[in-house]
């Protein structure tokens, strides 16, 4: 494991501190908010328009310095996300090709070990063979030298026969053959005399014989023990790689862990500071919320050019609907571009959709302080989820999907969640 892929592996405290501000700023963005079209109540409705006019008032009054700090620390918080955001997925990159690396070396280690044991295994059964033949070597040559001990006996008996024949007289042995009584007897003393001295021949050749036979066998023990032998040192070398390969990535595994054991320690201190900074931030978001706070200051008319309102908030349909946002619409207002009414982070985008139903393609855009703004049957979304927007910028373009009887836009104003009237943001139209 290289040094480059640990030290990927480390993230400073104050960057992913400065990441759980951002989420904890956007609350709509950590937990998946979303804007649901039912209707409500003409007692919600009350409510709604309460809600935008005590936002209007309190943003109003809240000191300029205030305001700026907050707006402050929001724009330096923006301006690092996109790179927290990258240096957030490089380090989970990182981490999981560690992961990935060390399940793959644990794998091979034990493979070796299998090895190892294999070859363990293979050495003990190549030592008893090595003895069985030591032991078989052992016996023949304790019958090679039984054998030589009955060579050299009958070899000095033999020796002792032929020195007798040779220091005897040579007239003895012809009075032996030529005093016989008869010539019968004269046979049986030169049979008796061959038969000794074929006796003695025989004996000796057929104890050479079993000796060279003896030695033989021998030597083919001796064969089969360096072969052993041979096969024993081999298995031997092969067992001391393999323990050099063991070693090797034990220390790799050894290595892995302790880069575990050292993200797994920062990001404990991680973790504590990301509580202390949850700490300060619930204070500081806590004050945006009670001064009604937002964004980038009066909102924009979303649909520069169109000015028709062909379905204004509250009732409609005879009190059969409450109608939670304003349709703008006018003469070729289809593909027309959609700007964002403040600025804020897109919190939510909706590309899919089931024709005749609901909003069709739709942006909600989170302008901080609890305000958001929606913007619906579009036909085409020229931007992201999380991306940061600014006050009049294209969005999309006007369309007709969804529950739609022409092209316009369906555009609504959010505190809190609670819908309120667009037009109570609008001096003039």
């Amino acid at each position: 494991m290289n040094r480059k892929a640990k030290n990927g592996f480390r993230i400073t405290i104050s960057a992913i501190s400065a990441l759980m501000l951002v989420t904890a700023a956007f609350p709509q963005v950590a937990y998946g908010f979303t804007l649901s079209p039912s209707t409500s109540s003409s007692g919600t409705s009350g409510t709604g328009s309460s809600s935008g006019s005590s936002s209007g008032s309190s943003s109003g009054s809240t000191s300029s310095s205030g305001k700026n700090t907050n707006t402050e620390k929001l724009n330096n918080l923006k301006n690092n996300y996109e790179q927290l955001e990258k240096e957030k997925k490089a380090i989970e990159a990182k981490l999981k090709d560690i992961k990935n690396e060390k399940s793959q070396t644990i794998a091979e280690r034990n493979s070796i070990s299998r090895q190892i044991d294999i070859s363990n295994e293979q050495l003990a059964l190549l030592k008893d063979k090595i003895k069985l033949i030591n032991d078989e070597i052992s016996k023949k040559e304790s019958e090679i030298s039984a054998k030589q001990a009955d060579i050299d006996k009958n070899y000095e008996l033999f020796k002792s026969r032929v020195r007798a024949l040779y220091m005897t007289d040579k007239s003895s042995v012809m009075n032996i053959i030529f005093g016989a009584q008869s010539f019968t007897d004269f046979l049986e003393r030169s049979e008796y005399i061959k038969r000794v001295t074929d006796h003695d021949e025989a004996l000796l050749k057929q104890l050479k014989a079993d000796k060279a036979a003896i030695e033989a066998a021998k030597a083919e023990v001796d064969a089969d023990k360096a072969e052993l032998e041979q096969a024993q040192a081999d298995e031997a070398q092969k067992k001391k790689e393999l323990d050099g390969q063991y070693a090797k990535v034990s220390a790799d595994v050894a290595q892995l862990k302790k880069m575990e054991a050292e993200f797994n320690a920062n990001r404990e201190a991680i973790e504590k500071d990301m509580k202390e900074t949850q700490a300060e931030l619930a204070k500081i978001y806590a004050s945006m919320k009670s001064i009604g706070e937002y964004v980038g200051g009066e909102y924009t008319w979303p649909l520069p050019g169109y000015s028709t309102i062909s379905s204004p908030y509250g009732w409609r349909f005879g009190g059969g609907d409450f109608h939670t946002g304003i349709d703008i619409t006018g003469s070729g207002v289809y593909g027309a571009s959609i700007k964002a009414a403040n600025e804020g982070k897109v919190c939510f985008v909706q590309t899919n959709y089931t024709p005749g139903k609901g909003y069709g393609m739709y942006v909600i855009i989170d302008h901080g302080g609890g305000q958001t703004t929606l913007y619906g049957h579009m036909s085409a979304i020229s931007v992201s989820l999380n991306e940061y927007v600014s006050k009049g910028q294209s969005i999309g373009n006007v369309g007709s999907t969804g529950w739609s009887t022409g092209p316009h836009l369906h555009f609504e104003i959010r505190f809190n969640g609670q819908h309120t009237n667009p037009m109570n943001q609008f001096h003039k139209v």
